[in-house]
Parts: structure tokens; C-alpha cells; sequence
């Protein structure tokens, strides 16, 4: 769990103003009412009334529930968390003179639907015999919906191809509009279509017409746009103003309108959105300053507000691994009015990992840092822009025994596709030296000893593929997202390590049962050795560059990378007469060469508690990591094992693709959901004659898994 916070260096007024609406809505928590103060300041004296249900009369198209979360006054609702607390009255308040409103409400979602007909009436009025307020009853008369029977553009038939029609929300054979109003969305589709292929003075004149409908349970009618396109224009002069700090050539390079060129839209949309992308202007606009109708010329002004470059932040949380964190930033956005950054981040942790069960009696924390520097030249390789970071990170890994002590340095640049997908290619160059935790206990330093742990370096290039369709990526409802990675190390790059790497992730999301959502993750990687390191067998691949699962954000109900292959002695196998695919307790994970991850979770609101932003979720998780693909069997997508004896076909076995069952809490927080999760491992293995993996584990952390 984490908290954030950033602060441009322009002054403080942005935070006196935080500060004040802070205290503002303290105190008027603390100073809220009850229930017995009556009427609200804002009801202007006027006359209230409790409302106790209301009763709608003649709808069949649209159901009650449907009808009644359009209004805004509200039945009594007994168990809202403000009544719970004693800060709100329990009974519905609301002015009759309002009612009328409520009404054309009602018509014209009927109206916007097709039904052009329909009349709603106040039937009546009356209080509640048990006195609990009144009860208010409205008749609705629907009629017969209107549909469209074709939607014409006569003599531009031409000009508005398929691919804008698809475009437009109003087609044959669907509810058609109640006034023009409602055709708003479309015009501008339409205009932006001409706009495009520069006609820029084009004219259209939508009008719909009743006509006959075979139908005798339905109206007809036919939309008619009358377009009058106008001469193709061309662009004149471009003229840049509003900036300030940032050089004219940066902006003017990002533009992808230029004198004499025609005027297209889709020019406009990406040079906004490339100036956009340099996260130094807060607005970009585009404004015709002279049109000439003779010639068919129009100047552009291109109007940025510049941001304030300069920033620093600072943040801290906790969570089940890093108890206490602390995180810090400062940086430059705008280097010299070039559009450069630079960045200084640092990130401090005291770990209270538990080592796996490795260290003697209770552990010390452990102080885990990461410090980067980063800066970016938006031009160095034209379009694409040249990245560089270095950066130096002291890791503990509680699964194997190990800290890892790791300098790198990494240049590359990025790319799009469109809107939703980036690409990046990085060079790494990576020095990673591995020490046994301090207090790992001797039989496990002594392994590690023996195996000749040492510094190796890694020089990779990588390509990253990263493609964004969801409605959000912070709490995302619906859409997809998709990731990729190929990685090659060593061999003509040099470096003691060489290998290939490919990992590949699949995520949907699409609204479900209760209003909620259903979110689904597949992730898969295979990391094998080559050239040089192919002797090593699977050793040839560095630890830290291995795959894990198991943990908050893969496997829950299980210990955090402690699934797949371990760090076992054969002696040890041995002398407890146990065959190398039997989990063992005190034994270091050693990681795999083979991923696979499946997810599927229900994140659903909490009835009641919505007002505090509180949801929950279920989740079945799976996954492991194997060292060879010979490993992975059918059997061990079995959907339960036991913690029984190593021999027996039904005892859990460490290429068993492991099942997790769990729930959790989410409260909201405006840098994502905070999440408390409890797992339930399906498939338990026995460590030893007396020990068991645990029934329960219990994950904390910020942000969703997936």
C-alpha cells in the first residue's frame, strides 16, 4: 500500500487550496446534523415532504427499477451507511413542485428511444396510512415506437463511404431520434468525415420525415442529411503561439500540418496528440484564423499552455513484504526549452522477509534500495527519442536465501503504433552480485558457498510490446490488454551469461454479474540457456532472470515465489529416502525456466458500502514454473492433491500446477484500490513428517494483481 504525492515547483497556492477544501470537509463531517435538525440549507424554505415509495403504472417496455434510478428523488433507503452513523435521516425528503421535472425526465427517455408518443401523468398523490410519508403514482402511456426505415445523404452518397456510416450512431432499423437535438454525436462525426478530405466549408441539414412502415406496431421514418460539400482547402500558414519555455522548432517538428498541403482532420488530431505526448503542455488547440472561400485557403494558429517542467514527489506505504516503504523523486521536463528530462528516484524498504523458513529464530529487516537516474531526449533518433537510465538496487530474495546486490545501465527508445500499442527496444548492460542472506542458516550458506556464487554481468537487447485497449488502466471494467517480451543475452553481446528469453500476457475485462467486473489473465515465458551457458543445463540462466510464482499478484494462497523447483542437496533426498519432485520444507525456491499463469477474478461492489468505496472480489488462481518442459504433465493440471505421503499418485508434487480459491476487500483510494486478500491453496504440500504448507495465507498490498 502506497501514498503519493507530487508537487510542481510553482508555488503553493494548488496546495493551500487542497489544504482548506481538506478542512472544509472535515468540518463538515465533524459537524454534520442529525436527523432531528430537519431541513437541509439548501432547501430555500421551501415546502418538504418524506417520500415513501414510488409507484409506476403502464410501462411494459422499461421496467420499474429502470424507470425510478433516472429520478432523482429516492424511496427510503434503511441501511445507507451515512444513516447507519446517525448523518442522515432515514426518511426520503423531496419538494412536490419538483415533480413535473421528474416527469419530462421520464419523457424523454422515452422519447430518445423511439417513442415519440409517449404522455406520463401524476396519478396521484396520497400519504401512507402507516404514516411513513407519501406515495406517489405516475401513469405512463408509452404508444408505439418510431424506427428509422433508411438513412439517406442524397447526391453525397459518394463522399460518406461505409467506413463513415459504420461510424454514426443512427442506422436503418433502430429507434429514431425525437428532435435534432439528439443527433449531435453523429453531425460531428459527419463534419470531421468532410473535414478530412478538406471541406472544411461544408454545410449539412438533417431532417426527419414520418413515412409508412409495414410494420402496423411501429412508425416509420426517414433521416436526411442534406450536405452541401463545399471546395477542397488547403492550409495557409501556421502560426505557433503560447509558449514560453520550450523552443519553437520542438513544437513545430511535432506538427503534422504544413502550408499547402490539404486539410485533414486526422493531421490535426496527431499533431495535438504528439504535442500531448510530451507531457509539457497542459492544452493544445487548433484555430482557423482567416478562412478565404475564394481561394479555398485557411491559416492555422496553434495555441500550448505550457505545464510547469520542474516537479518533486515523495510518497511512503506498507505491505506484506516491504512493511515500511518510502519512496522520493525530483526531476526536469523541459531541460533547456528541449523538450529533455531528467530524473532522480529513489526507493527505500525495510524488508521483514521471512527467508523462507531458512533463518534461525526471528529476522531483522532488511534495508532494500533501488536509485535510478533517467533522462530522455525526445529528438536524438528523430521521431523515436533516445532513453537512458542507470541505476544500482539492493534486493532481498526471501524464497531462495539470497540478496542480490545489482548495477545496470539501459538505453533504448520507444515507439507507437497507434494510439493503444507501444513498442520499446533496450539495451541493457547489468552486474549482479549475489551474497546469502545474513541470516540464512549454515547448512543453507555452506550450498551456496559451495556452488561459487560470484558477479556475472548480462548484456541483453530486449523488444517490449505493450498494447492498452482498456476503458481504464488504473481500475479497469472492460477491453484488453496485452504484453510482450523477447530478450537475447550474451553470445555477440558478450557478458558472462547468455540466453534467450520470451514471455507473452493476455488480460480481459468485461462487466459482470452485480455490476461488477470479470478479470481474466493469461501469462506464460520460457527462459532457456545457449552458446556458452548451454553446459550449465539449466544453471546457464541467472537466478534473477529465472521466472517465480506464488504470491500477491500470482498465485495467492501461497507464499510469495515459493513455488517449482527448489535448491535441494541430493544427500538431503536421499537420507529421507524422497524422490527429487517432492516439495521440502527449508528449501530454497531456485526458480524456473518454464511459466504459466491463469487467473480469473470477480471484483463486485459491496452492498451498502458503496458510499465508503468498498468492493470485493473472488478469485481462483493457477500457476507454477517448471526447470524443464518435460516436467509439465497432464496430471499436474489435476484439480486437487493432498498433503500425504510423497510416494502416493495423490500427494502434491512440485510440477503440480497449483489451484488457489480466495476472496478479498478493496477500498478505492485515488492511487487504486487498497486490497486485502485471504488464499486458499487447493493443492498442499507436505514439507516434512510434522509440517504442512499453511491452509491460509493472507496477502496485503495496492493496486490489482492484474
Amino acid at each position: 500500500m502506497s501514498f503519493w504525492w507530487k508537487r510542481p515547483d510553482h508555488g503553493m497556492r494548488s496546495d493551500r487550496r487542497l489544504g482548506w477544501a481538506l478542512i472544509a470537509v472535515v468540518g463538515i463531517m465533524g459537524l454534520a446534523p442529525s436527523p432531528a435538525t430537519g431541513v437541509s440549507e439548501l432547501d430555500f424554505g421551501l415546502e418538504q415532504h418524506h417520500l415513501y415509495r414510488i409507484n409506476i403504472i403502464g410501462n411494459e417496455v422499461f421496467s420499474d427499477a429502470e424507470l425510478r434510478s433516472l429520478l432523482k428523488i429516492r424511496e427510503q433507503r434503511r441501511f445507507h451507511p451515512m444513516m447507519i452513523l446517525g448523518l442522515a435521516d432515514s426518511k426520503a425528503l423531496y419538494q412536490p413542485h419538483l415533480l413535473e421535472v421528474e416527469l419530462k425526465t421520464l419523457e424523454r427517455f422515452y422519447r430518445q428511444r423511439g417513442y415519440h408518443e409517449v404522455s406520463l401523468t401524476l396519478n396521484s398523490v396520497v400519504a401512507d396510512p402507516g404514516g411513513r410519508g407519501d406515495v406517489i403514482t405516475i401513469n405512463v402511456h408509452e404508444g408505439r415506437r418510431t424506427d428509422l426505415v433508411a438513412v439517406e445523404f442524397p447526391g453525397a452518397e459518394d463522399m460518406v463511404g461505409s467506413s463513415l456510416r459504420s461510424r454514426l450512431h443512427y442506422h436503418e432499423n433502430m429507434p429514431a431520434p425525437a428532435d435534432l437535438n439528439d443527433l449531435g454525436p453523429d453531425l460531428y462525426q459527419l463534419r470531421t468525415g468532410l473535414w478530412e478530405v478538406g471541406r472544411l466549408a461544408a454545410t449539412i441539414d438533417p431532417r426527419i420525415t414520418a413515412v409508412a412502415d409495414p410494420d402496423s406496431t411501429r412508425h416509420g421514418a426517414v433521416l436526411t442529411y442534406r450536405i452541401v460539400p463545399g471546395p477542397v482547402f488547403t492550409v495557409g500558414d501556421v502560426e505557433v503561439t503560447g509558449f514560453d519555455q520550450t523552443r519553437e522548432d520542438l513544437i513545430r517538428k511535432r506538427l503534422q500540418v504544413h502550408s499547402g498541403e490539404t486539410f485533414r482532420w486526422s493531421a490535426i488530431e496527431e499533431s495535438r496528440q504528439r504535442l500531448v505526448e510530451t507531457s509539457l503542455f497542459r492544452d493544445v488547440s487548433f484555430t482557423p484564423s482567416r478562412i478565404d472561400t475564394v481561394d479555398a485557403v485557411t491559416d492555422l494558429v496553434v495555441h500550448v499552455v505550457e505545464r510547469q517542467t520542474g516537479f518533486f514527489e515523495f510518497g511512503f506505504g506498507i505491505g506484506s513484504r516491504e512493511r515500511i516503504r518510502a519512496l522520493g523523486g525530483w526531476g526536469e521536463n523541459n531541460l533547456f526549452g528541449t523538450g529533455q528530462k531528467l530524473g532522480l528516484r529513489a526507493r527505500n524498504a525495510l524488508n521483514y522477509e521471512d527467508v523462507q523458513r531458512l533463518s534461525d529464530g526471528r529476522g531483522s529487516p532488511e534495508l532494500n534500495y533501488r536509485y535510478e537516474l533517467r533522462h530522455n531526449h525526445p529528438d536524438l533518433l528523430g521521431r523515436f527519442g533516445l532513453e537512458t537510465n542507470v541505476y544500482s538496487e539492493l534486493e532481498t530474495r526471501g524464497e531462495s536465501g539470497l540478496n542480490l546486490d545489482t548495477i545496470g545501465f539501459s538505453l533504448g527508445t520507444r515507439f507507437g503504433f497507434g494510439r493503444q500499442t507501444i513498442n520499446s527496444i533496450v539495451l541493457q548492460i547489468e552486474q549482479v552480485d549475489p551474497t546469502v542472506h545474513p541470516e540464512a542458516i549454515t547448512s543453507l550458506r555452506e550450498a551456496f558457498e559451495s556452488s561459487g556464487l560470484s558477479v556475472s554481468s548480462t548484456r541483453s537487447i530486449g523488444w517490449n510490446l505493450f498494447d492498452e485497449e482498456r476503458d481504464d488502466p488504473v481500475r479497469p471494467r472492460s477491453g484488453m490488454l496485452k504484453t510482450g517480451l523477447v530478450e537475447l543475452a550474451g553470445g555477440p553481446l558478450g557478458g558472462d551469461n547468455s540466453f534467450w528469453k520470451f514471455s507473452t500476457s493476455w488480460h480481459a475485462y468485461t462487466r459482470f454479474m452485480l455490476g461488477g467486473t470479470l478479470a481474466v489473465r493469461v501469462n506464460a515465458g520460457v527462459v532457456q540457456p545457449y552458446a556458452a551457458s548451454n553446459s550449465r543445463g539449466a544453471d546457464g540462466v541467472p537466478y534473477q532472470e529465472r521466472f517465480f510464482a506464488g504470491g500477491v499478484s500470482s498465485v495467492r494462497g501461497y507464499q510469495e515465489r515459493s513455488l517449482g523447483p527448489q535448491i535441494t542437496e541430493q544427500a538431503v533426498l536421499d537420507s529421507l529416502q524422497l524422490s527429487s519432485d517432492v516439495p521440502l520444507g527449508d528449501q530454497p525456491a531456485r526458480g524456473g525456466n518454464y511459466r504459466l499463469l491463469t487467473n480469473i477474478e470477480w471484483r463486485f461492489p459491496v452492498p451498502l458500502m458503496g458510499a465508503w468505496n468498498v468492493s470485493a472480489v473472488a478469485f481462483i488462481d493457477g500457476g507454477n514454473v517448471w526447470e524443464d518442459i518435460g516436467e509439465v504433465r497432464l496430471r499436474g493440471f489435476r484439480w486437487r492433491s493432498y498433503p500425504g505421503d510423497p510416494d502416493a499418485l495423490s500427494s502434491t508434487k512440485l510440477w503440480d500446477y497449483r489451484w488457489s480459491t480466495g476472496t478479498g476487500i478493496r477500498i478505492d483510494t485515488p492511487v487504486g484500490p487498497v486490497r486485502v486478500d485471504v488464499g486458499f491453496p487447493l493443492k498442499r504440500a507436505r514439507l516434512s513428517e510434522t509440517e504442512t504448507e499453511d491452509r491460509v495465507i493472507y496477502h496485503f498490498s495496492l493496486g490489482y494483481p492484474f
